[in-house]
């Protein structure tokens, strides 16, 4: 533009040098009025942009005492608007955690990781937030600052489940896993200072005769009279503990006398389960209570061995007319234990024979309640036991290295059955947490699918915790690999066992299943608001949640409330053979 103007001046002389100022001025006016419209547009959409976050968002501003913060971030702070300053900012001076977060921001060092806070705001309630720091040059000018997410609900639902983890929802005793780690902790204690332990199972008598009379309702209420009425015997030192749907059990510890304190606390603890049980039928039934005993030492040396040994016993004395205690006996108890070889054997035996067969319950989804799939679940029709469940043969079948032999068998014939559905329903198919650590697992899941000539998609695997995961980076390795195959992969039973927050974030897990003792006690504040975090934090993170064990409509409209999905349960359809199965008169997507 310059030499353009001095050739006209050269040929025009002065005039013309004038009339090139006066455009060369105006055109600079022009560019700064230009520059600061863009400059005042960048910064009213990045204000609509960082208005617009969930996260709160504080930065340092280059006036001293002053900072700007997002409505997240007001909110959060507590600040109130001052009108001195222009909108969004705020004095440092004006809020003693304003000027935490500044001065704290202020000294981190680029990289730096932030401490999370955790705090009681001004109306009493918890807050759990954490920092990421703002460190960024932008035109030439360095942004300080931080920003602040809200983890209050993701904490309280993570203390909610490790509350679980510890407290029965339902009656508040120890959970079984607490029991486990006691009882060790007394066996180990026992053995340095030569006192007794043992370890008793009790069950209420008439428990199945009204779960199946009145429902689960009269038999929830049961459990919990019963439950109050034994603890307030128990003794300081022991602990009783909630370990299956209807049995209990307690750990004695320190006993310098076991041939007279065990006897003694058992016929305690049976008079204690004689009660009379009225609930909402206003109908008396006379309640009694069974025992079953194992004693360190003597019956066993591990809290597992000790638990299976008192079932058993429990069992027998129950078989024996029930209100009364029967010690482990190993001549007559020892052929029932699933530990023992001939189960191992027999299992063998009913892979042998076609003995196993797959059963498939519907999951539905709750918005338009027509099923999308079915879970695939495992049943042994023993020639003299009749069918007999998972929880029965699984773990020896873990133990004695059937377990992938009978994985095989679900898979495959799960796969087949499946490749006869519609295109858009799905088989769910367990798998443990044992098969999945084994390098094969994902090559026996592509010839599953080869031989049914099935689309991964259609398969959805479902792994539960049975125990602690040695190994969590291998077990990620195992979970990634079936991903990356099209399968997809959900949490099984979440909420209970060693099933955690912590893993649904590790691991990549399309959805979750919440267990099923949850939604029966769904009607308990304290279950309904870990169960509806849960599936708040599940959406955030794109999970599905389905939930198991659903018996009512109620329950149902419950869930649906909540934002769940999905649920399966005997209100929607009961376990079925693959012949059973209704037709598809519908298929939801």
């Amino acid at each position: 533009m310059w030499a353009e103007a001095r050739v006209l001046i050269a040929a025009h002389g002065m005039p013309v040098l004038i009339a090139a100022t006066i455009t060369l001025v105006c055109a600079g006016v022009l560019m700064v009025l230009y520059n600061i419209r863009t400059m005042t547009g960048l910064k009213r959409d990045a204000r609509t942009v960082l208005g617009a976050l969930s996260d709160g968002i504080v930065i340092l501003s280059e006036k001293p005492d002053r900072a700007y913060c997002n409505e997240v971030a007001r909110q959060m702070l507590g600040l109130a608007p001052e009108r001195d300053l222009p909108a969004d900012y705020y004095s440092i001076s004006s809020s003693h955690l304003l000027a935490e977060l500044c001065a704290g921001a202020a000294a981190a060092r680029r990289g730096e990781e932030m401490p999370p806070i955790e705090l009681v705001d001004a109306a009493g309630r918890f807050r759990s937030w954490r920092q990421s720091l703002i460190h960024a040059s932008v035109a030439g000018s360095t942004v300080i600052g931080v920003v602040l997410h809200d983890r209050t609900e993701i904490h309280t639902l993570s203390h909610l489940l490790e509350e679980s983890r510890r407290r029965d929802p339902l009656t508040g005793l120890a959970t079984l896993e607490m029991l486990h780690d006691r009882t060790g902790q007394a066996i180990e204690t026992a053995a340095r200072i030569r006192t007794g332990v043992a370890l008793m199972v009790l069950e209420v008598d008439q428990f199945e005769a009204i779960f199946e009379e009145r429902g689960w309702a009269a038999a929830s209420e049961l459990l919990i009279q019963a439950a109050l009425s034994v603890s307030v015997s128990v003794r300081a030192m022991d602990m009783m503990a909630r370990v299956g749907q209807n049995r209990f059990a307690i750990v004695l510890t320190s006993m310098r006398d076991t041939a007279a304190a065990i006897p003694a606390a058992a016929e305690r603890y049976l008079a204690a389960m004689r009660l009379t049980f009225t609930g909402a039928s206003g109908v008396p039934v006379a309640v009694t209570g069974s025992i079953g005993i194992a004693r360190a030492g003597m019956d066993g040396s591990t809290s597992l061995r000790l638990l299976e040994r008192a079932t058993y016993a429990c069992a027998r004395a129950r078989a024996e007319g029930g209100d009364r205690f029967h010690y482990y006996e190993s001549d007559g108890d020892l052929d029932q234990s699933p530990m023992d070889k001939g189960l191992a054997a027999e299992i063998r035996q009913g892979l042998e024979k076609g003995r196993f067969t797959m059963r498939y319950q519907p999951i539905v989804s709750l918005r338009t309640s027509a099923a999308v799939g079915y879970e695939a679940l495992l049943r042994w029709r023993h020639p003299i036991r009749g069918e007999v469940l998972p929880g029965e043969f699984i773990p020896v079948a873990e133990r004695s290295g059937l377990i992938h032999a009978l994985g095989d068998f679900a898979l495959r014939q799960a796969c087949l059955d499946a490749s006869r559905w519609p295109p858009a329903m799905q088989v769910s198919i367990n798998m443990s947490v044992v098969e999945l650590m084994e390098s094969a697992a994902p090559h026996r899941i592509i010839a599953a699918l080869a031989a049914a000539e099935l689309a991964p998609h259609r398969v959805r695997v479902e792994i539960t915790e049975t125990a602690r995961i040695a190994d969590l980076g291998r077990l990620r390795h195992a979970v990634d690999q079936i991903r990356a195959l099209g399968v997809t992969v959900a949490l099984d039973d979440f909420g209970t066992g060693h099933s955690s927050l912590s893993h649904l974030q590790s691991l990549s897990f399309d959805s979750l299943k919440i267990d099923h003792r949850f939604v029966k006690d769904l009607a308990t504040p304290r279950t309904a608001s870990m169960i509806r975090m849960l599936i708040a934090y599940a959406r955030q993170i794109g999970v599905m949640v389905v939930a198991e064990g659903v018996e009512t409509e109620e329950q149902a409209s419950q869930l649906a409330a909540m934002g769940c999905t999905h649920a399966q349960g005997w209100l929607f359809g009961r376990p079925m053979l693959a012949d059973e199965l209704p037709g598809w008169a519908t298929v939801a997507g």
